[in-house]
């Protein structure tokens, strides 16, 4: 049985539960230590990637095991699923919707699009020369528009 909560950013697996379904030479030794309710400290086994399903959608986590006796339930999913699917909650129960896999909109900004300047129609070498010297040490800045009423 496995508990969603939602305020914790990692989710977790006890260590009992993660021999059944993985290699125990490939969990990795990162370790991090966890703090919960009442500042009570953990620190974790280790961690792995694993794949697994629900409601016959595909989803995939990093676990981070701990010490069987330190979780009460097999798992503990926390918000790293969020960015895979969203969660409802009602009376029947919970409800995995997964997030498809589109396009989105996005505002994208970039700097520099346009190469050099064309300043061969400049006849003046000394113009020309100053001209090359503002665009190089030009260097744009926000400015905030003040307008009065």
């Amino acid at each position: 049985m496995a508990l969603i909560d939602s305020g914790r950013t990692v989710s977790l697996l006890r260590e009992n539960t993660s021999r059944r379904i993985m290699d125990p030479t490939k969990l990795s030794k990162n370790k991090m230590l966890l703090t919960g309710i009442g500042e009570a400290q953990v620190t974790t086994i280790g961690s792995f990637e694993h794949e697994f399903k629900i409601d016959d959608e595909n989803y995939s986590l990093t676990w981070h095991v701990v010490p069987t006796d330190k979780l009460k339930f097999e798992a503990v999913i926390g918000s790293d699923l969020l960015e895979q699917a969203s969660i409802s909650f009602t009376k029947e129960g919970v409800k995995f919707n997964k997030y498809e896999n589109h396009a989105q909109l996005m505002q994208i900004s970039a700097e520099n699009l346009q190469e050099e300047l064309d300043l061969r129609h400049v006849e003046n070498r000394q113009i020309k020369k100053e001209l090359e010297k503002l665009i190089q040490d030009y260097k744009p800045e926000k400015q905030h528009l003040l307008t009065s009423l």
